[in-house]
């Protein structure tokens, strides 16, 4: 295990780098909350706050993050800022605590799952049916009949039949496999961010990481159960929303690992970095990705395909 040798704080925090951490943390948040096309930029709003827990310690970070959920309450309203703060910016500081305590990235990236999982499980449970009508909302209004309506007057009505038919069936499956969609929403950001995080610190501190610690994700077989049982639980009407959203979280997981072997092969391709980043873009853009990289998890299981690219055993004399 690597440790780091910044475990220390600085006594004296620049104030210029909080300023521009929580300022830029807050101005991606609000760009995502406020532009519904940018909105997943929201998911890395708490990598400048990350960043500054690495660089100059938790009484920074924690200042920074402070005031960045100031000008998110000041801006929108408390109760959002909270949202940002519990959803966003405590698992980012989290995984960097981790980091930078000789835990690894990967098992810091596992306790913000952990830690965001639990959230969501909470909100869940204690205000589920309002959580489901604020996700289900925005989607009912892309069906209602004034949207429609107004449609219809640029679009033919053919073309209004089928967005108005899609509409509604993506609300029907919304409702029922909401749960699954928030949890790998909250699974997907920190998956971004300790990409991002991993990015960094190879270009300005690689002593923080271990080689290609994502690379070598591997889920046990239990996940593959896990899957199989969701799968037969489709079949029982009392168990089906439950069977979904285990297949949902299960198969998302199969493309991390999935998405882990692609990488794995791409670092070792014999080209400039630009080669092998087009050619995880060529991977993601494709419309059936997700499809792809979940079978392609699930089947390396057993097959363990990144066993293929390493180099023979040195032979014994």
């Amino acid at each position: 295990m690597v440790t780091s040798a910044r475990t220390t704080e600085r006594p004296e925090p620049r104030p210029g780098g909080i300023l521009g951490a929580a300022f830029l943390a807050a101005s991606l948040f609000l760009l995502g909350f406020l532009v519904p096309i940018l909105m997943f930029v929201s998911l890395v709003a708490s990598f400048p706050i990350v960043v500054l827990r690495v660089r100059r310690g938790l009484g920074s970070a924690v200042m920074a993050a402070a005031l960045s959920a100031s000008i998110v309450a000041w801006t929108l309203a408390p109760s959002v800022a909270l949202k940002f703060v519990v959803l966003l910016l405590l698992p980012g500081l989290l995984m960097a605590e981790a980091l930078v305590r000789g835990r690894g990235l990967r098992r810091g990236a596992l306790w913000a799952f952990l830690l965001v999982a639990a959230e969501i499980a909470l909100v869940l449970l204690t205000i589920g049916p309002q959580t489901e009508a604020a996700l289900l909302e925005p989607l009912r209004a892309l069906s209602s009949p004034q949207f429609l309506a107004e449609m219809r007057t640029r679009l033919p009505q053919e073309n209004v039949d089928l967005w108005a038919e899609q509409a509604h069936t993506l609300v029907a499956v919304m409702q029922v496999v909401y749960p699954a969609a928030l949890l790998i929403s909250g699974a997907l950001a920190v998956l971004v961010n300790a990409a991002l995080l991993h990015a960094w610190l190879a270009r300005r501190d690689p002593g923080f990481i271990e080689g290609g610690e994502f690379e070598g994700i591997r889920w046990p077989l239990g996940l593959v159960m896990l899957f199989v049982l969701g799968g037969a639980a489709v079949v029982f009407p009392p168990l089906r929303a439950a069977g979904y959203n285990v297949v949902l979280i299960t198969a998302f997981f199969f493309a991390v690992q999935g998405l882990a072997v692609v990488t794995y092969y791409a670092r070792r391709l014999a080209g400039p970095p630009f080669l092998r980043l087009a050619l995880l873009a060529l991977v993601l853009i494709n419309p059936w990705a997700a499809q792809i990289l979940a079978l392609l998890g699930l089947f390396d299981t057993w097959a363990d395909f990144r066993k293929w690219a390493e180099p023979p055993p040195a032979a014994q004399a």
